[in-house]
């Protein structure tokens, strides 16, 4: 026994020498991937001292319950395997702090902290545990380890993950006039993505604990683009397969929900801003329905069953689900439901009527753009527990609107796009329920609105965003809604905007559009070859959108046979010689599809067979990625040599590409070659990738990666 405490203590003794080496020397070290395993098993490893160090307190308190020899045996293995696993645990801890994200002024406390406990746990094995200074050690390594615990969850989970349950339960009520962001969205970050990403640990250089934090990103560029939520990160790497390293949350970590995921992803399509509210949004819009069910979700949650009526029989929601009519639970366990009715030429009188036999059931009626009458809202009327109803772009007027006196319980009455006007003050007063009443696009006035909250004081009254009311929101940039940034044949491009009234302006050379001489957008245009198209959007009483540029190709020319002289990487195989020329082209955010070759340490080189018949060609768009953070880079140069014998071609153009910066954007790109017009059976493409990452890179030296999609001869 004595030899196996001998050698304990002379271990441990090494692992603080070395520990204190780290120490003082930790500028300079950097620990190698296959270290970095054991330096993850800190956050198991060090439940056991913690464990151990409270038994040893125990220990000491009820020492004199215990046979003296009994405790001098129990109190030697305790105290030997405490030390052992304290300076294990911290040996542990220091490498795993070297990996990236714990650079914060928290790690340097928990670090401290822990090994001050390490430090004072040893020299417990010099003390006498007889003597007052032993138990003022151990006592007072007790209380240090509670605050190097605190320190290290709050790493983990954040500073306010002790008081948490008890600040939720001062959270106050989530109204329409609440931010979404504030209600919504940063809940969702903050359980599923600041555990890594906040000022204490900021995984890839990327802090989440504020809205301007989240928009200036971290080392890969930013991962939320206003308006654009499938080439934001925060969307992208959540789609990714659970198994790819990419994929965010990480595999163990809670996931998004598909909620989570659909509110996220409509919030930030209507442009991330961090100030909208439910109350500001279009009642059509998706993101107001979703933060609508979740608002009231929230605000019911401590409340208990919100509904006492029975629930409808299954067989019968069944039959009333066809292909014109949704019926759905509100949510699982609730009797309430939720009914669409949709597709305006098959609209039937019928599927309203046929409603009633869920009258008691029914909570939320939506027949947005319907050819819905005043007549139809008689039986709308006898839906008694009726509490949301969506008549907007319906034909209903104000006298349709007495009808609905029987529904007690509405509390939201949406008439956007309707022929409503002033005078309904009338019917409204009937709804003792009714808090809310959107009027998006009807006859009433800004004055007539006044009027309307005066007589009605009780309900909420929404016109929409006034702008003269409110400072200057900046307009979100217009969307390219083509499926794909190549069209196929005849296909033109279409740009929108989700607000009406918007103008756009657009080019389609390559420069910047202003608001005089640039091309009025007035519907689809057509484009021919390799595109930008730059545009923006403006509107009176709003901040002009961002210029935004769209990459467009119609497609080219295509080869009988592609043979690559080099082969891709093994990881980065796309489909091979088909990824080249199969009209799909590869995203920023997604360097893994299918879609890109990947080629490290060789260059790039390909011979196109364009068969004993080529057609003429002068024009070759060569389409690569920059992801620098990635240590994928421009190429140096681009080139294209022609000839009808592979053996013997001649150069038509080379580029030399501007070399990329610290801060190149996340971009899938393309360079163009132009040529003196040629009709050659074999056309070679060759690319050079970057020989070494410049200095400024944190990889610099090593060979850069190549990626390259689609070419297109023209």
């Amino acid at each position: 026994m004595q030899r196996l405490q001998n050698f304990i203590s002379n271990f441990v003794f090494f692992l603080l020498v070395l520990l204190g080496f780290l120490l003082i020397f930790e500028s300079y070290v950097e620990v190698p991937f296959w270290l970095q395993p054991i330096g993850r098993m800190h956050p198991m490893l060090l439940h056991f001292p913690i464990a151990l160090i409270v038994v040893m307190v125990l220990l000491d308190a009820f020492k004199s319950h215990l046979d003296h020899t009994s405790y001098q045996k129990v109190h030697a293995a305790a105290l030997y395997l405490t030390v052992f696993t304290t300076a294990l645990s911290a040996i542990m801890g220091f490498l795993l702090s070297k990996e990236e994200g714990y650079t914060s002024e928290l790690m340097s406390l928990h670090k401290w902290v822990g090994v001050s406990v390490t430090y004072l746990i040893y020299i417990l094995l010099l003390i006498d545990p007889q003597k007052l200074s032993y138990r003022i050690l151990l006592y007072g390594s007790f209380i240090i380890l509670f605050f190097a615990g605190h320190f290290g969850a709050g790493l983990t989970h954040g500073m306010d993950f002790l008081m948490e349950p008890i600040a939720a339960m001062s959270e106050p009520e989530i109204t329409q006039e609440t931010p979404i962001f504030q209600a919504f969205i940063d809940p969702i970050l903050e359980e599923k993505c600041k555990g890594c990403h906040n000022p204490q640990k900021h995984k890839g250089d990327l802090d989440m604990s504020t809205y301007d934090l989240l928009l200036e990103g971290g080392e890969h560029g930013p991962v939320l683009i206003k308006g654009n939520s499938m080439e934001s990160e925060l969307i992208h790497r959540a789609l990714l397969p659970m198994a790819m390293e990419e994929h965010m949350p990480p595999e163990g970590k809670p996931q998004l929900t598909d909620f989570e995921l659909e509110l996220l992803t409509a919030w930030i399509d209507s442009g991330a801003d961090p100030e909208i509210n439910i109350a500001g949004l279009n009642p059509e819009d998706t993101l107001f329905s979703l933060a609508t069910y979740q608002m009231n979700l929230y605000n019911e949650k401590d409340t208990g069953p919100k509904y006492d009526f029975d629930f409808a029989e299954e067989k019968l929601i069944a039959s009333l689900n066809n292909p014109y009519r949704s019926v759905v639970q509100q949510t699982p366990g609730s009797p309430a439901l939720d009914v669409s009715i949709f597709v305006k030429q098959a609209y039937k009188d019928q599927y309203l009527k046929e409603l009633t036999d869920i009258k008691n059931q029914l909570v939320s009626l939506n027949l947005s753009y319907m050819p819905v009458t005043d007549d139809d809202l008689v039986t709308i009327g006898k839906f008694q527990n009726l509490e949301i109803l969506n008549l907007n772009n319906t034909n209903i007027t104000n006298e349709g609107l007495q009808h609905l006196t029987g529904c007690i319980n509405l509390t939201l009455l949406s008439l956007s796009g309707t022929k409503i006007e002033l005078g309904i003050e009338e019917w409204l007063a009937n709804l003792e329920s009714l808090e809310s009443v959107y009027l998006w696009n009807t006859r009433i006035t800004d004055q007539q609105l006044d009027e309307l909250k005066k007589q009605l004081p009780d309900i909420d009254f929404y016109l929409g965003y006034a702008a003269d009311q409110e400072p200057p929101i900046q307009l979100t940039s217009p969307l390219l809604k083509n499926k794909s940034t190549v069209l196929m044949p005849g296909e033109e491009v279409i740009l929108e905007h989700k607000l009406s009234g918007v103008t756009i302006r657009y080019t389609t050379d390559g420069t910047d559009p202003d608001s005089i001489s640039s091309d009025l957008y007035q519907g689809p245009f057509k484009v021919q070859g390799y595109t930008r198209v730059k545009a923006f959007a403006f509107k009176d009483q709003w901040l002009t959108s961002d210029t935004i540029e769209y990459k467009v190709f119609t497609p080219g020319l295509t080869p009988k046979e592609i043979e690559l002289q080099h082969p891709p990487d093994k990881e980065y195989p796309g489909r091979g010689t088909a990824s080249l020329t199969d009209l799909e082209k590869g995203k920023a955010s997604n360097f893994k599809g299918k879609e890109w070759l990947g080629f490290h340490g060789t260059p790039f080189e390909a011979i196109f067979d364009f068969g004993t018949e080529p057609a003429e060609l002068s024009q070759l768009v060569f389409c690569y990625l920059v992801n620098t953070g990635s240590q994928i880079m421009s190429p140096l140069s681009v080139e294209i040599l022609g000839g009808n014998d592979k053996q013997q071609m001649q150069l038509l153009s080379r580029k030399k590409l501007p070399e990329d910066h610290k801060n190149s954007p996340n971009e899938a790109t393309a360079v163009v070659l132009e040529f003196e017009p040629s009709k050659y059976r074999y056309y070679q493409v060759k690319g050079r990738p970057v020989g070494k990452l410049p200095s400024w890179h944190n990889a610099k030296g090593k060979p850069g990666w190549l990626f390259v999609d689609e070419l297109f001869f023209y």
